[in-house]
């Protein structure tokens, strides 16, 4: 009797949690229960932290210049890999028993999967959250007029969007390393590797060489600091390195002693050579000469006075000069400072030429600040999701060939 009684039990027990929309409701609870108990929730204030440390770094470069986005967009990228990464590079492994257990007993692995999926897609999203609002109170200048996105009609939401895309995709890619994972100990072991390749080889701030560059594009870091420099307004900004190099240097000397046949010797130079025939002093006119006496126009006023003076002109007098050929050997002090240089220029003309040349040499395509350009890297962001989460789950279905 009690034989029959057992029967039934375990016939009801597999009838009320066959259906997969039930399952995923379980392990959903489950997670939350986890959340609670299990002191997952720590993921949240971490977040903040990470997103307050960061926020300190770059809050007086991003959308400053085209430095500073680069820098910020490369910070903010690290923020949302490794808030995802540490969301679920436990979550299998650490109870990769139980799931084979269960799985036996007819637990569907895609339920289990899409339970985790909804759960992780709230985690993120909260952390997003987070982040977006430490980065407001820590003034990180990001435009908050109305119509300022690109995208949604606020930046801020621009930005979110893009960290909620990295961080989520970096969560199902450490549910994927985890679901291949014997142990914690070897998920968390093999964690550093993964980041160290996300980092190194996202093609941001580090150069990589020719033969390397390929492997960028299976980056969910390339593609994040892309989007985040497109919205930063990368290619709209000034450089503003070499001219910060350059204004430090004003205090310093430039120049020397120098014998007059040293100096001779540089008449003869490719530079000089170059500019050969531009003119130095050009045609004066008798009526010239005659403004500058202060006298009155005359019928002749159109003559001219000299023929146009050009550098090679003057060198070819400076060459054939006597005196300069008799003191060849008196030394002559030519020394100046950056800073006198710049006074003669100009310091504001430098400064425009500079930044400008700088910034259109430093121009990338693909940070151009388009809605097309920032969508298309959303869309692969959403790729390596969707192909993560699909690893994890195929991982998982054969898990009771697995003999470990």
């Amino acid at each position: 009797m009690s034989e029959v009684n057992t029967v039934e039990t375990k016939k009801a027990r597999k009838v009320h949690h066959t259906g997969r929309t039930s399952q995923v409701w379980i392990y959903l609870g489950k997670q939350f229960r986890f959340f609670i108990n299990e002191n997952d929730w720590k993921v949240l204030p971490m977040a903040a932290i990470i997103a307050g440390l960061v926020a300190m770094v770059i809050r007086k470069k991003f959308f400053v210049n085209m430095e500073g986005s680069l820098i910020g967009a490369f910070a903010l990228a690290c923020v949302g890999i490794w808030n995802g990464c540490f969301n679920s590079i436990q979550t299998v492994c650490r109870e990769r028993a139980i799931i084979k257990r269960e799985h036996r007993s007819g637990m569907h692995i895609s339920a289990y999967m899409e339970a985790h999926m909804i759960y992780q897609f709230l985690l993120c999203a909260a952390q997003t959250v987070l982040t977006m609002f430490v980065m407001r109170q820590l003034s990180v200048p990001i435009p908050r007029n109305y119509g300022s996105g690109i995208i949604t009609p606020w930046m801020i939401c621009d930005l979110g969007v893009t960290m909620f895309l990295i961080t989520y995709a970096a969560d199902m890619m450490s549910l994927f390393l985890s679901s291949i994972s014997r142990t914690t100990t070897s998920a968390m072991t093999l964690m550093p590797f993964i980041l160290i390749f996300q980092l190194v080889f996202s093609g941001g701030i580090i150069p990589l060489p020719e033969w390397s560059r390929p492997l960028s594009n299976f980056t969910i870091s390339n593609y994040g600091i892309r989007a985040l420099a497109s919205q930063s307004g990368y290619n709209e900004l000034p450089m503003t390195t070499v001219w910060n190099t350059v204004s430090g240097m004003k205090s310093s000397t430039i120049g020397g002693d120098f014998t007059v046949a040293e100096l001779m010797e540089k008449l003869d130079s490719p530079g000089i050579e170059k500019f050969k025939d531009r003119v130095v002093l050009g045609t004066i006119t008798v009526g010239d000469a005659e403004a500058a006496l202060g006298l009155e126009k005359s019928e002749n006023a159109d003559e001219a006075l000299t023929n146009p003076v050009t550098v090679g002109q003057v060198v070819e007098i400076l060459k054939n000069s006597e005196y300069l050929n008799e003191h060849r050997d008196k030394v002559i002090s030519l020394k100046t400072t950056v800073g006198d240089v710049l006074d003669i220029i100009g310091e504001e003309n430098v400064k425009n030429f500079v930044q400008r040349k700088t910034a259109e040499a430093a121009h990338k395509p693909e940070y151009e600040c388009t809605p097309k350009n920032i969508i298309r890297n959303w869309v692969m962001l959403g790729v390596f999701i969707a192909v993560f989460a699909a690893l994890a789950t195929l991982m998982l279905e054969l898990i009771d060939k697995d003999k470990r």
